[in-house]
């Protein structure tokens, strides 16, 4: 059997523990980071909302620098990727990506991550390192988006000005945490899919909406 062939080794129950644990801490401190802010964020919250020491939770993060940026970059890099992973999936027209697109954006920061929108809406108070990994960040992840804009522009799907409609288009899925918060699921599902419908609709043409 050859080097290429073997699977790796599973993780050992030790390593899924610290993996779980890490997965809780880095939940904590985004709930905690999109409600107070970088200044606002104290380690003491984080560990008293997971009932840990605090000693216990400098063990995994040594630093309050250091788990802001391990928590910008394990939200971002999940949807990236989630998002990236949706428009490859779907082969058809840059209409039914965008639509796929837009869907899926809602799913994370309405279901999984809803401090997501807050988190990287401009953080204007914090320490520039994190202004500029934010925006390197928001940068990667309105590519993702824009790419399939750029493409259904080139094709004639759609007839838009691509900044405005954008702008239009984060602006109204930033705020749907908003709109939805405290309806029951099956509500979600239904508002949901209508939110998606209206917004791709900012990208068509009139004949076509």
């Amino acid at each position: 059997m050859t080097a290429e062939a073997r699977s790796e080794p599973a993780p050992s129950r030790v390593a899924r523990r610290r993996d779980r644990k890490v997965a809780d801490i880095l939940a904590a401190a985004a709930d905690v980071l999109s409600e107070r802010g970088f200044h606002g964020m104290s380690l003491d919250e984080i560990a008293d909302r997971l009932d840990l020491t605090k000693a216990s939770l400098y063990h995994y993060f040594p630093s309050k620098e250091e788990l802001v940026s391990a928590c910008l970059e394990a939200l971002a890099t999940t949807a990236n990727e989630r998002l990236r992973e949706t428009s490859g999936a779907v082969s058809g027209t840059a209409a039914e990506r965008l639509g796929m697109l837009i869907r899926a954006q809602l799913d994370i920061i309405v279901r999984e991550y809803p401090q997501m929108a807050r988190l990287f809406l401009q953080p204007l108070d914090w320490p520039e390192l994190y202004r500029q990994r934010s925006r390197a960040l928001r940068v990667e992840h309105d590519e993702i988006f824009r790419s399939v804009v750029r493409e259904g522009i080139r094709t004639g799907e759609f007839e838009v000005d691509e900044d405005v409609a954008m702008h239009n288009l984060y602006g109204a899925m930033n705020n749907v945490p908003v709109w939805f918060r405290g309806r029951r699921r099956r509500d979600i599902d239904e508002m949901g899919a209508k939110v998606a419908d209206n917004l791709l609709r900012l990208f068509l043409p009139p004949s076509a909406s």
